[in-house]
């Protein structure tokens, strides 16, 4: 019977410029004495390889030999470039590659991944989820007999992601909420934020919060008749909105419109938007 019980995850909050109302992003170390990796590298500064470093030697985890990236997003990934001594082989899902090759254009070489590889840390295994949404090739990682995911921007310690143009697809999201949710899990290490414990609650959370938002599109598109994206952002949060986060807002509120478009719920002309 294989033995997993050795086996640490640990959340390393490291700072970072993200968005509000978080300061930090979550790296994760996983392994023990003997074998270990770690999942996202932060941002590139010195403060990112302290706290991943002092984490690993308290926890007296041996020195990564793999760095897996769920996405390439500068809270993410440049950190790499921080933790070089380690000589860890690098991994992303092959549609993240050439973004992270422009962010990162001293990388000299990155593996990829794919959905349901299968990666081990002394005898854990960790199942590769092919998980977008928030990015074309974000990555989850599952470990089954921990009944624990690594869900990067997927899920939030609180409040929701951003879904976006031209990274993120809101339908590809709905679909990839569902799937998560067929997990046997027992909590959730996020992108941003604490470790979620209530994992289900914390998935329909946001498929209600993203389901809302898109009654709420239709319902003021009846009413307006047409508007264009930044007029219905200003209706929806009634202006009440901080203006750092407010194109983020824009964003997401146009990621809805674009998978309504594809359903035939919504209609565009140049800049408008209204119920097809």
């Amino acid at each position: 019977m294989s033995q997993t019980t050795d086996i640490s995850i640990i959340r390393v909050p490291v700072p970072s410029p993200t968005l509000w109302p978080h300061d930090t992003t979550n790296c994760y170390l996983i392994g023990n004495s003997r074998q270990s990796i770690l999942v996202d590298a932060g941002y590139n500064q010195p403060e990112t390889k302290e706290s991943i470093e002092a984490a690993r030697k308290m926890h007296r985890l041996a020195v990564p030999e793999k760095i897996l990236l769920t996405h390439y997003h500068p809270d993410h990934a440049p950190g790499l470039l921080q933790l070089t001594d380690w000589k860890a082989d690098i991994y992303c899902h092959l549609e993240e590659r050439t973004n992270i090759e422009k962010l990162i254009p001293s990388i000299s070489s990155l593996l990829t991944l794919k959905d349901h590889d299968m990666l081990s840390i002394d005898s854990t295994e960790i199942e590769v989820i092919h998980a977008p949404g928030h990015t074309a090739g974000q990555l989850n990682f599952y470990l089954s007999s921990k009944q624990v995911l690594i869900a990067g921007d997927n899920i939030l310690g609180s409040g929701t992601p951003w879904i976006g143009p031209p990274d993120g697809d809101m339908g590809a999201y709905f679909e990839t909420l569902k799937r998560l949710r067929s997990l046997k899990l027992r909590r959730i290490g996020p992108g941003h934020g604490d470790w979620v414990e209530n994992p289900y609650q914390q998935i329909d959370y946001v498929l209600e919060r993203r389901l809302f938002r898109e009654k709420q599109i239709l319902s003021i598109l009846s009413e307006y008749k047409s508007l264009n994206s930044e007029q219905l952002t200003k209706i929806i949060y009634e202006n009440n909105i901080h203006p750092s986060i407010f194109i983020v807002a824009k964003k997401t509120v146009e990621a809805h419109l674009i998978k309504l478009i594809k359903e035939e719920l919504v209609s565009q002309n140049e800049e408008m938007y209204f119920i097809a």
